[in-house]
């Protein structure tokens, strides 16, 4: 058949829902030698072949020793996406969506392609009162951009919200 779907090229097992959070939020992406899966709190990094190579550990794992919320708190609403401009790997969750305030979205940008090595961490206040909930990236070559539900306080739907990010500077782990 002309239009027939291929078979599979690899096939393997992926992280579990770990922390038992509902729902899982599965997602995941694939860079030239890795593949990351992170399922709403935990995350788990495989080779293209299906080797772990690291994981599964909680996603509040990149911003260890880091501080503040990003650290602290380990909230999901996950992203993973391999940056194929940069051969990079941005890995990002939101803080404090559990309380009234102030929300962040935590960002870990690879320093190199390799995701098991070291990663530049940032925590963005998104708002004093509302929640950045669902958020989704995009990779563009002047910015990393991110679209989210807005919540007042986490409870009352008011809106989207639209960000960027300043690519060039979260990839030399400037300011």
């Amino acid at each position: 058949l002309p239009n027939a779907m291929p078979a599979p090229l690899q096939n393997f097992d992926g992280v579990n829902n770990v922390n038992g959070v509902y729902p899982p939020d599965t997602q995941g992406d694939v860079g030239p030698n890795h593949y990351i899966q992170w399922v709403n709190s935990s995350f788990q990094i495989f080779s293209k072949t299906g080797t772990p190579l690291y994981g599964p550990v909680n996603g509040n794992t990149l911003w260890s020793g880091f501080g503040g919320p990003c650290q602290t708190t380990n909230d999901g609403d996950p992203i993973t996406l391999y940056d194929p401009l940069a051969d990079r790997w941005l890995m990002s969750q939101f803080g404090n969506a559990f309380t009234n305030g102030p929300f962040y979205q935590c960002i870990a940008i690879s320093q190199t392609p390799d995701p098991t090595g070291a990663w530049y961490r940032y925590a963005f206040q998104t708002s004093t009162n509302l929640l950045n909930d669902y958020p989704k990236f995009g990779v563009w070559p002047d910015g990393y951009y991110m679209t989210a539900n807005q919540f007042l306080s986490g409870a009352t739907w008011n809106g989207q919200g639209v960000f960027v990010f300043e690519r060039s500077q979260m990839l030399t782990g400037g300011a």
